[in-house]
């Protein structure tokens, strides 16, 4: 048994900020996550049927645990700019605005979005959830006027749903609850959660959703996600050999020209609009000859843990120059270089000291902390970050030890390596680093890359013999 709302946006606009995003960012959640979805019913029942006793409702939240389909109808992006006065602004004065946006979908009035849990409601959880659905005034922000009501009959999915999973032509991260559901924690606020100096809401999962749109068939051949080939490597060869400790400038350049030519359906693959997929998306990682300062970039790899399409690796191999030159500007450290393709496949076929196995792993390149520093010694502060960062990427957990246990953050070593990227960016603006070594209690395969800029050829780690 299922149980499907539908839901309709008469004013025809959807405004909803993702979870981790920015409202100025020009994001908009699509389709509504399970997180809110949830909490908009527990809102409803607060602010517009508070008589119904609270386990029944407990109930009913517990039933829907399982993950949602949804249909989706067509929409198109959309904005609106609004210039806020600051804290400066004076009254019939120019200036002291903060730009702000406004993003939003255009929906058709006239069309349904579907909701469909795989929950077997009994009679009286039905006519419950159906006046709950009544009752919603709004899905998203507050101007996301709906309509909501419970379908008594159920349309199957197909390939043209939003369904948990990977393969389809156009893909979304998803906020969902952890089973199983409580209601105190979809009462959770924002300010909440920011002051438990979390990322996320307490027992909340990300969760990936794909579909294939019903004007375009499952799969085509110029689209055909290929997935032998997750890493290209090059070699690397200028007239002034390109320094180790200057290989960000590289990474950030091709990354630059790769956008600019992959400008596709796949855009968070390759960072154009933000860079959402689980580590999924593009990693590029200069290879120097060691981790001495005096090393120089002989390869470079493109490493897509999610998988290449077949054009995309066309458009890729076809990058055959970097160069820091600006107009009259040369980027300090970054020659002219050029790109000579030397193998596409997985990592381990193109780029073997990369991967291990191995349990014991060290520092390529400095790795960089992600989180500020709290009262924490400092190998403790480091063994928290690299942990938090391991289980992002669904890895174990490891002991922790620095490879210069006398110095500071950053240590002497990482310090010899340019830590920010191009323009804009300023030396005022380098991330602290240093040298680590992971043990493992078991062997792990790699490219293991963590901390910042690790998709820029940071916290790149290499096996280590025991």
């Amino acid at each position: 048994m299922t149980a499907t709302l539908a839901i309709r946006f008469p004013l025809g606009r959807y405004h909803a900020t993702p979870w981790d995003r920015s409202v100025n960012e020009g994001a908009v959640e699509w389709p509504p996550s399970p997180w809110r979805l949830l909490r908009a019913l527990v809102a409803t029942w607060y602010t517009r049927w508070p008589d119904l006793p609270a386990p029944t409702l407990d109930e009913l939240l517990d039933t829907l645990t399982g993950l949602p389909s949804y249909r989706t109808p067509p929409t198109r992006p959309g904005h609106t700019r609004h210039y806020l006065p600051d804290t400066h602004h004076t009254t019939g004065a120019t200036g002291h605005t903060a730009l702000t946006l406004d993003p939003y979908l255009a929906v058709p009035t006239d069309q349904d979005l579907l909701i469909q849990w795989p929950a077997n409601l009994t009679d009286e959880q039905r006519n419950i959830l159906a006046k709950l659905a009544e009752l919603i005034p709004y899905l998203g922000r507050a101007d996301s006027i709906c309509e909501a009501r419970l379908l008594d009959t159920d349309e199957p999915p197909d390939h043209t749903w939003w369904q948990p999973g990977t393969g389809g032509t156009h893909t979304a991260r998803l906020l969902a609850p952890t089973p199983p559901i409580r209601r105190a924690i979809l009462e959770t606020t924002t300010l909440d959660v920011r002051k438990g100096r979390r990322t996320l809401p307490p027992e909340t999962r990300w969760i990936d959703y794909t579909t294939t749109p019903a004007n375009l068939p499952p799969t085509g051949p110029t689209r055909q996600l290929d997935s032998a080939i997750t890493a290209i490597r090059f070699a690397v060869t200028s007239r002034v050999p390109l320094k180790a400790t200057h290989g960000v400038t590289l990474a950030d350049e091709i990354h630059r020209i790769a956008a600019t030519k992959l400008d596709g359906p796949r855009p968070g693959l390759f960072g154009q609009r933000g860079a959402a997929t689980h580590h999924q998306h593009a990693h590029w990682i200069p290879i120097p000859t060691g981790p001495e300062p005096a090393a120089t970039v002989t390869g470079f790899l493109v490493w897509v843990p999610g998988g290449l399409m077949l054009d995309e690796v066309a458009h890729l191999i076809g990058i055959r120059t970097a160069s820091g030159r600006r107009g009259d500007y040369q980027v300090k450290g970054l020659p002219d270089v050029h790109l000579l393709l030397q193998a596409t496949g997985t990592p381990t076929q193109v780029a073997p000291e990369l991967c291990g196995p191995a349990k014991r792993w060290r520092s390529l390149t400095p790795y960089l902390p992600v989180r500020h520093p709290k009262r924490q010694t400092l190998d403790e502060y480091i063994a928290t970050d690299v942990h938090t960062e391991l289980h992002y990427r669904n890895l174990p957990t490891a002991t922790v030890t620095r490879l210069n246990p006398d110095e500071g953050l950053s240590d002497r070593w990482a310090r010899t390596y340019r830590r920010y990227r191009l323009p804009p960016e300023k030396l005022n603006n380098a991330r602290p680093g240093l040298g680590v070594r992971l043990q493992f209690d078991h062997e792990q395969e790699g490219p293991l890359t963590l901390g910042q800029l690790s998709h820029f050829g940071y916290g790149v780690f290499v096996p280590e013999p025991d």
